[in-house]
């Protein structure tokens, strides 16, 4: 979601008139691509459009999540709470200010879930196909979509099944429809986006645990790797499915939280996403699920603490060379196990939760 990456890809085709997938600059969507190149001067520099353009897909973001928390709360002082996490969320500003990319993915799923909750499941696909263009981690998250349509009350037409196979249409049909956009550049993104992040070939250090584990780790064991950190949030989404079929939203965010931990080069926009999903299931009129959370003081230090010290410690590494790869991974790894002990609270809150609300029934 890097905004230097997109220009230098949209450069490459406006002025030099070479596709932005020769070399290994650009690993995005092509569709992203367009959208920046019609905001560029003559001359390929950046225009106010494109700053524009990243505030208005914020703001669609906004919108998409005012609406997916008015289907859990018909109190508006809830609404505006939830909407206000997201418009005061520092790491949104910085987003915004340094025009990253990332709002186009959060619009995408916010819709998808919208348009499934509401029966709406060809468009539910579509969405989530784009979504899935856009990160190909995200598809962990087709499990608990699945369900979401299957299961949603907003519409009554046909069966389980039916409603499964026009999620399945809507999303083989936005897959079939941008293949058809891209024509000859289809194999060049293939390659440069979707195998690149899969295989995770870039070892530039990041928040991810892939770039230290594969860089010091023998090659014969790297393909055991790869598969294993691909299908494990594949395998634990279809588990948070199941466990929590009765809760859709819920199993999708703890199946993104956990594609986020395995992700090869995940962003703090990843986490602010879910955390944007957390305040909704947070708002539901039936009662707050995450009110049985413990660990809340060491969780927020723990977010904080990658926050302000793995730049630090970046800095420190790469430029005055007073520190080495040891203490950024180090950060990685208490951001990792901050997301992990996220994770357990979340799950473990909301059986709390349902387990109090049938001893109170009962009673």
């Amino acid at each position: 979601d890097s905004l230097r990456r997109t220009l230098e890809g949209a450069h490459l085709e406006t002025v030099e008139k070479t596709s932005a997938y020769d070399g290994s600059a650009f690993h995005g969507h092509p569709g992203v691509l367009w959208a920046f190149k019609a905001t560029l001067r003559g001359d390929g520099t950046e225009s106010w459009m494109g700053v524009a353009g990243v505030a208005a897909l914020d703001l669609v973001a906004v919108w998409f999540l005012r609406e997916l928390a008015r289907r859990f709360t018909r109190d508006e002082s809830k609404v505006f709470r939830v909407c206000a996490v997201y418009a005061l969320n520092p790491i949104g500003i910085m987003g915004v200010l340094v025009r990253s990319t990332s709002g186009v993915l959060r619009a995408l799923l916010f819709a998808s879930v919208v348009a499934a909750l509401d029966g709406y499941d060809a468009a539910c696909g579509a969405a989530f196909a784009l979504a899935v263009q856009l990160n190909p981690h995200y598809v962990a998250l087709l499990p608990a979509m699945g369900v979401m349509c299957a299961s949603s009350a907003s519409s009554n037409r046909g069966s389980k099944f039916g409603k499964l196979m026009r999620l399945a249409s809507g999303f083989v049909g936005a897959c079939a429809a941008s293949a058809a956009m891209m024509g000859d550049d289809l194999g060049k993104w293939w390659k440069a986006a979707v195998e690149f992040s899969i295989l995770s070939e870039d070892q530039t250090p990041n928040l991810g645990l892939h770039w230290y584990l594969f860089t010091t780790m023998f090659d014969h064991f790297r393909s055991f790797y790869v598969v294993a950190l691909n299908v494990i949030p594949l395998a634990l989404s279809i588990g948070a499915s199941m466990r929590f079929v009765s809760r859709p939203l819920l199993s999708l965010t703890l199946s993104l939280m956990i594609a986020t931990v395995c992700m090869p080069y995940p962003t703090l926009h990843d986490a602010a996403t879910y955390g944007y999903l957390l305040s909704v299931i947070a708002a539901d009129d039936k009662g707050n699920p995450l009110s049985y959370m413990k660990f809340g003081v060491l969780i927020a230090g723990g977010f904080l603490y990658a926050a302000l010290l793995s730049p630090l410690t970046w800095y420190m590494w790469i430029h005055t060379r007073v520190a080495n790869a040891n203490f950024y991974y180090a950060i990685t790894l208490v951001y990792a196990c901050t997301q992990i002990l996220l994770i357990n609270q979340v799950a473990g809150s909301v059986l709390a939760f349902d387990r109090h609300r049938k001893l109170q029934k009962k009673e």
